[in-house]
């Protein structure tokens, strides 16, 4: 290989990869973005009704932070006004006006549910910020830390020492969730639900949180939906906090990790829709499983930088997407082909015949495809054996071949019609001149060449039709190639550099090998 083809496919390789890791690392677009999990559609629709004094209606509102993504968010106030108000790192919506009648107000968003990778470390190490102890580790009239039926639960729990506290949150955690009930209906209250050894959810969770501040673990509840088929339920648990917040379930569903289809709504408080001023109210939340569309996923995809975004084929038009997609696909295909012909050694017919073929089939199965390929071949050399006794000139030779090859093409889809195979329909899709000349050098090499070479040169053109085929198929390949165009530079590069070598090929190597044996007879 020469200095200037080497160098020209080194700038082309370096450029192409240097923008594709610019725009992966330093822009973050997704190299597989794929269909993201845990993406839902959330809507809390309220229904209120007053009799014309102010008044207002509050609700908690969802925060991205660890573990879900919050966007999109739209409110419906009918008559009221809208504000959020911001408490610590909870937020509320709040509707407020004159209530008179019936309002239905409503607010939707979208979030994302990530898994969290949590756990519970045997050694806590790191102590409660101040400011965490002095919000979650004190007493209050929700969780009675300091109440003697506390303390005196706690002395017959037989807690581990006061330094083991993943063994504390341990035992507390399961001597709520297994001996004490959680009843429909029960009390919400901590002292009454320890009195009764059974209450409500939200009861239960009061005590956890108070038996856990108690032994000085700052703990707090949290309010949030738990996201499935059908509406959403609210749902309550507790966190403690031991080098960091841990979930706690008091009904034993999870400890220090919780499914990943529970949405937080509120921490530090289990208030949900409240209302001030309003004679009735109620609400109920709709949550649906949701998709990306294809323009969300242009959105995805575009990178902030006007330069790129100028330059990013998802501005295009749907269908010209679809038609790039597939477009943007051949220069892999090609680069598969130079492999196989300059350092393989395979003789194909058509330089690029195998591509086409493999592009023509990627909707069908491989073995059916080339099937047909070869049931279409065979009676277009059949045919033109027999135009061989008419001593016909070329072109009106080669038009009665592409007739033939249009008649085979089709008869399979007539019979794929009648015996309700869709996979022969996909001969319509071949590449009919390339088929057509395919037929006239497959005749001359018999001719010219022998039935055994001109087979043996036929069947390393499927062999590199079945090489092209996954990519033409693999939707990765596809995603690939169109989000990131400028990675045809790299393909360019390498066959630049496969056009500059001019050593040995493989096939070469197996063909000439008698050369390096010692001659026969030789001393």
């Amino acid at each position: 290989m020469n200095r200037v083809a080497a160098a020209t496919g080194l700038v082309l390789v370096a450029l192409g990869l240097g923008i594709f890791a610019w725009k992966v690392f330093g822009y973050g677009l997704p190299v597989v973005p794929g269909d993201p999990e845990g993406l839902w559609r959330v809507e809390l629709a309220i229904t209120v009704r007053g009799g014309g004094a102010r008044g207002s209606v509050r609700a908690p509102l969802p925060s991205s932070g660890s573990g879900q993504e919050v966007y999109d968010e739209r409110s419906v106030g009918d008559r009221l006004s809208f504000s959020i108000r911001p408490e610590g790192k909870n937020r509320i919506a709040v509707w407020r006006g004159e209530i008179g009648g019936i309002h239905d107000i409503a607010y939707g968003y979208r979030v994302r549910l990530t898994p969290l990778q949590q756990g519970l470390s045997e050694e806590v190490l790191t102590p409660a910020p101040r400011e965490v102890v002095q919000r979650f580790g004190r007493p209050s009239a929700a969780f009675p830390s300091d109440a003697p039926e506390i303390t005196e639960v706690l002395d017959s729990l037989g807690l581990p020492p006061a330094d083991d506290v993943p063994g504390r949150l341990r035992s507390i955690y399961a001597w709520i969730a297994h001996e004490i009930l959680t009843l429909e209906g029960g009390s919400d209250d901590a002292l009454i639900t320890l009195a009764n050894r059974g209450g409500s959810e939200r009861g239960k969770v009061a005590l956890m949180v108070s038996l856990l501040r108690a032994i000085g673990v700052p703990a707090r509840p949290v309010l949030g939906l738990e996201l499935g088929a059908g509406a959403p339920d609210e749902t309550v648990w507790a966190e403690a906090w031991a080098g960091g917040w841990v979930p706690l379930s008091p009904t034993g569903a999870f400890f220090a990790s919780h499914p990943g289809n529970l949405l937080v709504l509120r921490t530090g408080s289990l208030s949900g829709v409240e209302s001030t001023g309003a004679q009735a109210l109620s609400y109920r939340y709709h949550a649906l499983r949701e998709h990306l569309g294809a323009d969300e996923l242009a959105t995805l995809m575009v990178p902030p930088s006007p330069v790129f975004a100028a330059l990013s084929l998802y501005r295009l038009p749907v269908a010209t997407q679809g038609a790039l997609r597939a477009l943007l696909l051949f220069p892999l295909g090609a680069l598969v082909l130079a492999l196989l012909r300059n350092l393989v050694g395979l003789q194909t017919f058509g330089t690029f015949m195998p591509v086409l073929v493999a592009f023509a089939l990627r909707q069908v199965d491989l073995g059916v495809g080339l099937a047909l390929v070869a049931g279409v071949l065979g009676l277009g050399v059949f045919g033109r054996l027999v135009l061989d006794r008419l001593r016909l000139l070329l072109v009106p030779r080669l038009s009665i071949l592409l007739c033939l090859v249009v008649l085979g093409v089709t008869g399979f889809a007539l019979i794929g019609s009648s015996f309700e195979r869709r996979d022969f329909l996909a001969g319509v899709l071949f590449p009919i001149v390339i088929l057509t000349m395919l037929c006239e050098r497959f005749s001359i090499a018999i001719a010219e060449e022998g039935m055994r070479n001109a087979l043996a040169r036929m069947g390393y053109s499927l062999l590199v039709v079945a090489a092209v085929y996954p990519i033409m198929r693999d939707p990765r390949a596809e995603h690939l190639m169109f989000s990131f165009p400028e990675l045809t530079l790299v393909v360019m590069g390498l066959l630049v550099w496969i056009g500059g070598y001019t050593g040995y090929r493989l096939m070469d190597l197996v063909r000439f090998r008698s050369f390096a044996s010692p001659a026969e007879g030789a001393a």
